[in-house]
């Protein structure tokens, strides 16, 4: 096995572990046999890429929960095409690690930002929200019973925490968010296996 580094950054190792998928197969033998038709893949199929998929998702389990759900919300697909031709999924099927990720980070909205105590049905609507489910403020207070004030504020509390921090100011320090924390916790096990330089 060679010292080349599989991945630039650790944002892209991640987006390849989580969208693996386990419908690609390995080019045909007869391919494999005639060298350098094929592309410029780094071996990444089949076998292959499931074990380096498998070897990425293994440094993470080094993080905590709270950073690993971050990434598997931010990093894995949503949903996952579906041939069965019913209605019920209309083409495509939930990823249910995804979905499991998203309320487990929720829940930690829930117990981490400030006046989240007994809101965890706005609080996993609104995460839901910044992680791509498209629903607007409003619709998500009617559905929880709550005003749309509200459901902006606790909107902008989460937002804070999640995805923007805090800047530092004369009396405070600079607070990272939370993805920008699970991204470094990221790169770092992952420099460290050599899976990727940044």
């Amino acid at each position: 096995m060679s010292d080349e580094v599989l991945f630039k950054s650790s944002a892209d190792a991640l987006r390849f572990a989580f969208n693996y998928s386990h419908q690609q197969y390995d080019r045909p033998l007869m391919n494999r046999m005639m060298g350098g038709q094929g592309g410029s893949g780094k071996g990444l199929s089949g076998l292959d890429g499931a074990a380096q998929a498998g070897m990425i998702r293994r440094e993470l389990s080094a993080l905590s929960n709270l950073y690993r759900a971050v990434l598997v919300a931010r990093y894995a697909p949503r949903s996952f095409p579906c041939t069965c031709g019913r209605s019920c999924c209309a083409g495509s099927s939930i990823n249910l690690e995804w979905r499991e990720a998203v309320n487990a980070v929720a829940s930690y909205a829930t117990d981490m930002v400030p006046g989240g105590h007994g809101r965890f049905r706005p609080r996993r609507e609104l995460v839901f929200r910044i992680y791509g489910s498209g629903r607007t403020l409003a619709a998500i207070a009617q559905d929880c019973g709550v005003s749309e004030q509200t459901a902006s504020e606790h909107n902008s509390r989460i937002v804070i925490w999640l995805r923007r921090g805090r800047e530092a100011r004369d009396d405070r320090p600079e607070v990272k968010s939370i993805e920008v924390l699970s991204d470094e916790a990221a790169q770092r096990v992952l420099m460290q296996a050599g899976i990727c330089r940044a």
